[in-house]
Formats: C-alpha cells, sequence, structure tokens
C-alpha cells in the first residue's frame, strides 16, 4: 500500500510540474489580461549584418514562432530557410511615397510638411496593423538589420505601440562588425576619451555645425559615421579644417558579409583618392581615429602611465 501511495505521489508531481512548465511556456509568447484573453507580442529582431550567421540564438527561435513577419525583399531572401510557410507583410517603413527622402533639402516648406505627414501616417497605419494582431493573441516580427536601436527605422513603427506590446531582441551592429574587420578597439585607444557615433546629415548642413566639429576636434576621439559614403567628400574635406592631415581614416564595405566585405585604409589627406573607384555607395561606415594604428590598447597603458 505504502509503494503504491508513493507510485500515486510521484505521478502527481510529475503531471503538475508539465502543467506548469506548459504554462510557463505560453506566457513567454503571449500575455493574459484580467479579462482573460489573451495578448499577443511585437518583436523588433536585431538580424545583425548580412545573413543568419550573425543572428543570435534567441532571434532565430524568434523569427520561428512568428506568426507575421515585416522585413525587406533583401532580408527576406536572407532568412528565406526561416521564413517558408510564413505571412510576409511587407516593409513597415517603405511605403510609396510622394517625396523621395534624397531630395528633402529640396523641397519647399510645403512639401517638407507633407514629407513628413506622408510618413508619419504610413508607420501610424503599420502600427495599427501590428495592434491589431497583438489584440487577437498572435506573434509579430519585424526584422531589422544590425542593431535595431542605433539607426534602426523600427523605431519609427513601434513607437506609435504601448510598451507592453512590443519587446527588442538586441543584434550585431555594423559598428562592431567594421571593427571586427579592423581588427581594432575602438577604446580603450590611446588617450581617446570617447567614441562618436552619428552620420554625415546630423553633423553637416546647418550654421553652427563648423562650430561643433571645431569644439570637437579639441579632444582625442573614435569617429564612426554611419550613412556616410554618399558624403563622404563632405565629411573629409570637413574634417580637413581641424584635424591633421595625417589622422588615419579607414573605410568599411559590406561588414559582415564573408564574400563582400572589404576594408581601405587612409588617412584624411589620402583617403578619397583611394576609395574613388568604389562602387558601393551605402553599405559602409566611415572611421576615424588613432585607433585605427598601431597598438591601441597598449598605448593607452602607456599613456595613463605618464
Amino acid at each position: 500500500m505504502k509503494n503504491r501511495n508513493q507510485v500515486f505521489g510521484w505521478s502527481y508531481l510529475c503531471n503538475l510540474t508539465i502543467c506548469i512548465f506548459m504554462f510557463s511556456s505560453l506566457a513567454l509568447t503571449a500575455d493574459v489580461h484580467a479579462d482573460g484573453k489573451v495578448q499577443g507580442k511585437c518583436y523588433v529582431i536585431g538580424t545583425g549584418p548580412a545573413g543568419p550567421e550573425h543572428a543570435t540564438v534567441k532571434a532565430i527561435e524568434t523569427i520561428k514562432k512568428a506568426d507575421f513577419i515585416f522585413c525587406s525583399d533583401q532580408m527576406q531572401d536572407r532568412f528565406s530557410d526561416y521564413l517558408k510557410g510564413k505571412t510576409i507583410l511587407g516593409s513597415p517603413w517603405r511605403g510609396k511615397f510622394k517625396y523621395s527622402w534624397r531630395d528633402r533639402d529640396k523641397l519647399s516648406p510645403e512639401e517638407k510638411k507633407l514629407y513628413v505627414e506622408e510618413r508619419i501616417n504610413f508607420w501610424d497605419q503599420t502600427a495599427a496593423r501590428i495592434r491589431e494582431e497583438v489584440a487577437r493573441g498572435k506573434t509579430v516580427a519585424i526584422l531589422d538589420s544590425g542593431d535595431p536601436c542605433v539607426f534602426g527605422p523600427s523605431h519609427r513603427v513601434i513607437e506609435g505601440l504601448k510598451e507592453d506590446e512590443f519587446e527588442i531582441i538586441p543584434g550585431l551592429g555594423c559598428f562592431q562588425a567594421s571593427m571586427a574587420a579592423l581588427k581594432k578597439s575602438s577604446i580603450p585607444a590611446y588617450d581617446t576619451r570617447f567614441v562618436m557615433l552619428t552620420a554625415p546629415m546630423f553633423l553637416f548642413g546647418r550654421p553652427q555645425d563648423d562650430a561643433i566639429l571645431k569644439d570637437l576636434s579639441k579632444y582625442p576621439i573614435t569617429m564612426a559615421f554611419y550613412m556616410a559614403l554618399n558624403h563622404a567628400d563632405t565629411l573629409i574635406n570637413s574634417l580637413n579644417k581641424y584635424y591633421p592631415k595625417d589622422l588615419p581614416v579607414a573605410v568599411v564595405y559590406n561588414a559582415g558579409f564573408p564574400e563582400k566585405e572589404k576594408v581601405i585604409m587612409g588617412n584624411l589627406d589620402t583617403i578619397l583618392a583611394k576609395i574613388k573607384a568604389e562602387k558601393e555607395n551605402w553599405l559602409g561606415m566611415i572611421f576615424v581615429g588613432r585607433c585605427l594604428e598601431g597598438q591601441p590598447q597598449r598605448g593607452m597603458v602607456k599613456f595613463v602611465s605618464q
């Protein structure tokens, strides 16, 4: 009798454990409201550069469990093995707009107003679709290349959602992939004080920008420029006003793409001539700073010991 009770007890505990596990697994993918309705979730997934080889395990597993996918055509091709049978809802940030962002500087004040309005309306419509699916208990995934929190376009959409409706899964960014290609430490590096991540569009084009650049030149920093290939001439010529011509510069093309990754080294005096023949004008970053030469971390140790 005692053995039968022990067997029954173990069986009860095993069944209870299985139930708890199943309930916990459900809780990981959906929230239950007080009214008993199950709420889904939107996941912004940083997929890293290139393809799945740079995506985290969590990113891949989240893609697998998603009911609906927002992604670009390029992303759909790169992750095709994981998107089979998935409902693709298109790109969440690229709509059919009257005004191109490349022409925004040429627009009149009224056209610029419409330029902003049509984009916000499109992002709001996308956010509304996501909220609708989340309310139905569905899992929606937005595939965002690189690190979605550094120049990640997905924020244009998720800013229209409530915080409990979405989660961000971090990914390897092109900054990290580029530094890996360069095989250098961005910081610590000699006497470098900080690392600056920006793009030419945020540093140039306004009356006060030249003064800002002049102030920055007072400090030893590592500069990393996104979306800079189309503005390389303006960027390098502006830096030449306040920085020594021998300051190292590197251009990293297609960081993380095994077949296409390319690094060109130079300095403020030589880099424009070295990259003149390159056809790629989008997928690349420009780096400026002493971290690109010698042994930057060992140099930092020597510097702080002085």
